[in-house]
């Protein structure tokens, strides 16, 4: 059967198992190629497909999910989720009732449908003699290829809810190996759309050339405590890798220094923090959550103060507060929290004019590893490379020093915030971050 007739019966057989129940199912497809010296160097085709149920019995939650869409496996499938109730702890809240959503696909392009691999491996055979053409200084691109990837999905529970969500999307990236006075250095570029005509070979190459040139020529600085510029290349990862403290499991399962700290302040009052799951920045729409509620825009922190966290239904129950729609969930999973779409609101400066705001600085661009940073602690040690700005004008790249300090007093230090954003696509959208002093080792 298919992934709805699987959903459906799924939805007959658990009716009258357990007081409440929900279903959770995806169906995806990827395909894709590499290309190294002007051939195809592997090609890859795979196809997912499952179904998970959570069931509500005696007030206790119980997960099960399978991968055989047939009705013995269904039925096999809600027997475990009801057997696993018996071990997981009570909870009370209600599974919502079907509520309206907007109309349409806003992650789908029916455009993309007609894209091959065919014409996915042109454009990467042409993007390689273009890249190298960039520069004689690039001598090796041994990372060069193309995704082409679709999905669907449904949520669906014992209400009548039945909510479903189809998206598509292609990437092309290139990483390029450019070596000078014996002196390696990689460059990474990938760029991902939902809309073919926004690729061009010329972008792609320029942006994987210049990346794995750009550092040649580096200079040591001197440590220690100094004003750090983090590049909007680079500030959406540093704030990703903080993200959990945020999230209310997190609190409360005492691994978040943020328990107890909403309507606190805890960051600088330039900095805010959103969830922006419908935002017009973002080309792709989150309405309803893993769960079937609708979601909304949580401003997690608004100008410096921890203003919500982020609650799905469970963890909003034993917290006493309702749901911001930030349930997440695959069909192989149990519930868990996510931000849907992260944002830090523009501020009125470029890039540019944020160095200016130190007489010597840093710019990052690239971070390195994250072994040496917890989101528990908020400790923070990573590699970082950049460049040596004074006056506001860079002077020379730098590599190979390590940034060290707590993000709880990083987020404190912003003193101002950029207003470019880094990659169109992307689900986190972060601007330039101007911290007044970093430990910078060398």
């Amino acid at each position: 059967m298919n992934i709805i007739d699987a959903v459906n019966c799924m939805c007959d057989l658990a009716k009258g198992e357990a007081e409440q129940f929900d279903v959770i199912a995806s169906n995806s497809h990827s395909e894709g190629l590499s290309v190294f010296q002007g051939q195809v160097q592997n090609t890859e085709i795979s196809d997912s497909v499952g179904l998970g149920i959570r069931v509500i019995k005696d007030g206790r939650p119980g997960y099960a999910h399978t991968e055989r869409l047939t009705k013995e496996a269904i039925a096999q499938t809600i027997k475990d989720a009801v057997c696993h109730t018996q071990w997981t702890e009570k909870v009370n809240f209600e599974l919502p009732a079907p509520a309206k959503i907007p109309e349409g696909n806003p992650n789908y392009n029916p455009g993309l449908e007609s894209l091959t691999l065919a014409e996915l491996k042109d454009f990467c055979i042409e993007l390689e003699k273009e890249t190298f053409a960039r520069s004689a200084d690039i001598k090796n691109i041994p990372y060069l290829g193309a995704d082409l990837n679709r999905d669907f999905s449904i949520v669906a529970n014992h209400k009548g809810l039945f909510y479903t969500d189809k998206g598509n999307s292609v990437s092309v990236g290139a990483g390029a190996v450019a070596v000078r006075d014996g002196i390696s250095k990689l460059g990474n570029f990938v760029k991902s759309e939902r809309d073919w005509s926004k690729f061009t070979v010329a972008e792609i190459a320029d942006r994987a050339a210049n990346y794995a040139t750009e550092l040649f020529g580096a200079k040591k600085i001197e440590g220690g405590k100094i004003p750090v510029v983090f590049s909007e290349r680079i500030s959406g990862r540093f704030m990703s890798m903080y993200a959990s403290p945020f999230i209310a499991e997190s609190m409360q399962k005492g691994t978040s220094r943020l328990a107890g700290k909403e309507g606190l302040k805890i960051a600088s009052e330039k900095l805010s923090l959103w969830c922006d799951p419908t935002g017009e920045a973002f080309s792709t729409k989150m309405y309803f959550d893993s769960e079937g509620c609708l979601t909304r825009r949580v401003e997690v922190i608004k100008d410096g103060i921890f203003n919500e966290a982020l609650y799905n239904l469970e963890t909003a129950a034993k917290a006493g507060r309702t749901t911001t729609g930030n349930g997440a969930r695959d069909f192989g999973s149990k519930m868990s929290t996510a931000f849907w779409n992260m944002l830090v609101p523009a501020g009125e400066s470029s890039t540019a004019d944020l160095l200016k705001l130190f007489p010597k600085c840093l710019l990052v661009v690239r971070l390195e590893g994250g072994s040496g940073c917890s989101s528990v602690s908020g400790e923070l040690s990573i590699g970082a490379h950049g460049f040596w700005c004074e006056n506001g004008v860079i002077q020379h790249p730098v590599d190979g020093v390590t940034l060290s300090g707590n993000y709880f007093d990083i987020i404190q230090n912003v003193v101002g915030v950029g207003n470019e954003y880094y990659n169109p696509f992307a689900g986190v959208k972060v601007p330039a971050l101007a911290i007044s002093e970093l430990a910078v080792s060398c």
